[in-house]
């Protein structure tokens, strides 16, 4: 790939970050996300998933999805605020693991921001299970591009 079209596609690749931070921004709480738009063949997390399938290694996000995935079952099952405070804590304690994996580089940079976008901040994003479960939603869409991607760009290449 040329240099002129690495730079090409990192600039498509920053609009659409800036397009979906944008819609995060204006939800607020996540559960308000139009899902139905975000999940859709060439929308913006096929997209998204499309651009990441060369820099995101599949275990990172599944690893990510997966820590996600146990604290919305323990979402499911609060009773009261207290309970829901906490799960919030937690989630916002993946920021610091994201940030980790990014200075490692085991993460691409649009990755880390994407994820601090929906997890940023916690106390606006999560305010009930629905919340978390939209997280999920976005996520498991993501996963599942990435892997089509993936197994799409390995197939072509053979």
């Amino acid at each position: 790939m040329t240099e002129k079209a690495k730079g090409k596609e990192q600039n498509e690749l920053q609009q659409l970050l800036e397009q979906f931070q944008k819609q995060i921004q204006e939800a607020g709480q996540l559960h308000k996300l139009p899902i139905e738009c975000l999940v859709l063949p060439d929308g913006i997390l096929d997209k998204l998933a499309r651009r990441f399938a060369q820099k995101l290694n599949a275990t990172q996000l599944r690893r990510v999805f997966h820590d996600l995935k146990r604290l919305e079952l323990r979402a499911r099952h609060c009773k009261d605020k207290e309970s829901f405070d906490e799960i919030r804590v937690q989630i916002a304690l993946v920021l610091p693991e994201l940030a980790y994996a990014r200075g490692r580089e085991v993460i691409p940079d649009e990755f880390y921001k994407l994820m601090r976008t929906l997890l940023n901040p916690p106390e606006k994003r999560f305010q009930e299970h629905e919340d978390v479960k939209r997280l999920l939603q976005v996520l498991t869409a993501l996963l599942a591009y990435h892997k089509f991607h993936v197994s799409f760009t390995a197939a072509s290449d053979g």
